[in-house]
């Protein structure tokens, strides 16, 4: 993601028939309605059954703990919209299939659907009809969510316990000690706002469902929910909007980072990755994008809702998608599909409402797609899936983002450095996940070093291209130089700790962009261009498909040191400490990162401590 300031400046520098089409049988799941071992009944090996958590957050968190559901692991997700774009309605037959793993006896178990929000205007105005669960009617509550790791219990009744908070402990002028159990949705950006709705309560957001039969640890079991009703935006803890945001002719979608919620039911939480179908009804002459590839378009006849033909778009994605990165948008769009030579099928898509100059405009950026997708691939690894994709819309959107295969862009333009970050981020985001919230820092941190890239491919080119020592050169110093440039900052550019973030300072751009991004240079000065491309390419192979901690993470790159030794190695610990982990008085010069690398400004790496390149 490329969040937008205030002025709109960006902010860095430059996610039961679609069993049988997942093939899930060959991975020894049962389908739905198959008993081989049922999929309700009695408890597990122990005897005991409960309800599922309903948060898949820390104890203690901060950063949006009301998000994710435990108790399951999510499998697989059906889409159903039919959606009315001019009224910007879902109507009747909307519904969601979520295929799951129950990972203990479940009583009942949650999702995330934000039916209504704080933004009257924009918001949601949502309504579940019905539950089912293996085809059988369920009963289900909204309820409001209890802070993580509460001692009693998620059904606690004490109003302290369900309070929004950018805090821990709430505090405020009810002087709450306890933790916040929900992000709280400002409706303004200011700083001095931020608190403004410490000790507010939580709403009820958290979709119970209790199944007529206890779900047996191990099963595979489906639930379906149908609702209907306005999708919408959620306000996010800095006072900016992301969801469902709506056009002239339809929808726009750009998630981050709990969007999603807003015009679906999921398990929202960045670490839940089901696969998904999307099968989007809408007016004749409209279309749907959604994740991964277009499998098929079937046209409908005239109907009581659709007085004019009804399309249905079928988008797969055989890939995990993270909860905040399901695309789905509809409206006037003009979509064009392309494969290139190695088989990766190329989506470009405009809303047409877009003047025909910034169309010629946009396409010419876009058209670098592949290009940019094969550059990145050098140092990141072959592209994980089988499509990419950009989608133009017109709202003013918030931000850029990296949607798996289908980078959204607001506002009806594109550019090309945003472009090398979004796609970046397919690697590092999308493929593999940021294993919880405050783990931002470490994919936008990469998507940041692909601008640095690509500036420095810019001064490649200029000096006489990749294949002479020349332009070489040229891409190393521009690196280095760009790396010594921000190691200068002062002022607060050090002060926040990327891996402790607030809600406000989520996508603050000195903590989660640039000093991660160019922490990153350090590394690749530190272990080498390529043992650090080396690294990249095994965290992919390692993590893809998942997500990643940042133990994980730091353990990925030292298994990559040059020198192996233990010295070598605390020395890489006291560097992820003091890029990652470390807040430092606001100034600058001493009060910085003191560990940098081989040839960049700042004490150096291999000549201290006594470690020494074998």
């Amino acid at each position: 993601m490329v969040r937008r300031s205030l002025q709109g400046a960006l902010v860095t520098s430059s996610t039961a028939l679609a069993l049988a089409a997942l093939g899930l049988a060959a991975l020894g799941l049962a389908a739905p309605g198959i008993a081989a071992a049922s999929p309700t009944g009695p408890t597990g090996p122990t005897g005991h059954c409960s309800a599922g958590a309903r948060t898949l957050s820390r104890p203690g968190s901060r950063m949006y703990p009301e998000t994710g559901n435990g108790g399951y692991t999510s499998l697989h997700t059906a889409v159903h919209l039919v959606y009315d774009a001019r009224a910007n309605q879902f109507l009747r037959g909307s519904h969601v299939v979520l295929t799951d793993r129950a990972t203990q006896c479940l009583t009942s178990f949650g999702l995330d659907l934000e039916r209504k929000s704080v933004n009257a205007a924009a918001g949601p105005g949502l309504t579940v009809a019905s539950v089912t669960v293996n085809g059988r009617p369920a009963r289900f509550r909204f309820v409001q969510p209890t802070y993580p790791g509460d001692p009693r219990g998620q059904n606690d009744r004490r109003p302290l316990a369900h309070e929004a908070s950018q805090l821990n402990p709430v505090g405020g002028p009810r002087h709450n000690p306890l933790p916040p159990a929900c992000t709280p949705e400002l409706t303004a950006t200011s700083a001095a706002r931020q608190n403004s709705r410490n000790g507010t309560q939580c709403p009820a957001n958290k979709l119970v469902i209790t199944p007529r039969k206890a779900i047996r640890a191990g099963s595979v079991f489906t639930v379906s929910v149908s609702y209907t009703g306005r999708p919408g935006v959620h306000n996010d803890g800095d006072g900016t909007t992301e969801g469902w945001f709506r056009s002239s002719d339809g929808g726009f979608v750009t998630t981050e980072p709990v969007g999603s919620e807003d015009w679906m039911p999921l398990n929202d939480y960045p670490a839940a990755k089901p696969t998904y179908d999307f099968y989007d009804t809408v007016a004749a002459g409209e279309t749907a994008i959604a994740n991964g590839v277009l499998d098929s378009q079937a046209a409908h006849r005239p109907d009581a809702q659709f007085r004019r033909g009804s399309v249905t778009w079928h988008w797969r994605s055989g890939a995990p998608v993270a909860s905040y990165l399901v695309e789905d948008s509809i409206g006037k769009y003009h979509l064009t599909e392309r494969t290139a030579r190695n088989g990766t099928r190329y989506y470009e898509a405009q809303d047409t409402a877009i003047s025909a100059k910034q169309q010629q405009q946009n396409l010419a950026i876009m058209n670098r797609q592949q290009d940019i997708t094969e550059f990145e691939s050098q140092f990141s690894g072959p592209f994980p899936f089988t499509s990419d994709g950009v989608i133009i819309g017109t709202p003013q959107a918030s931000f850029e983002e990296e949607m798996q295969t289908m980078i959204t862009f607001a506002g009806g333009v594109i550019d090309t450095g945003t472009l090398y970050h979004e796609n970046m981020h397919q690697w590092w985001g999308d493929h593999v996940t940021e294993s919880g919230y405050a783990m931002t820092f470490y994919k936008e941190g990469l998507a940041t070093l692909a601008e640095f890239l690509y500036a420095a491919r810019q001064a490649e080119t200029a000096a006489g291209g990749p294949h002479t020592a020349a332009g070489r050169a040229a891409f190393q110093a521009s690196l280095v130089h760009q790396f010594n440039a921000l190691y200068a900052s002062g002022g607060g550019f050090w002060a926040a700790a990327p891996s402790n973030p607030t809600p406000y300072d989520l996508f603050d751009g000195d903590p989660t962009y640039s000093r991660p991004g160019i922490s990153y240079i350090a590394l690749r000065q530190i272990l080498g261009a390529g043992n650090f491309s080396r690294a990249l390419r095994q965290i992919q192979r390692d993590y893809g498909g998942a997500s990643i901690t940042e133990p994980e993470l730091e353990a990925a790159f030292r298994h990559w040191l040059p020198n192996p030794s233990a010295a070598c190695g605390a020395q890489l610990s006291q560097f992820f400490a003091q890029w990652f982990d470390t807040a430092y008085p606001r100034g600058g010069g001493a009060n910085r990162p003191r560990i940098t690398g081989p040839g960049l400004a700042g004490p150096g790496f291999y000549d201290v401590t006594g470690c020494r390149h074998s």
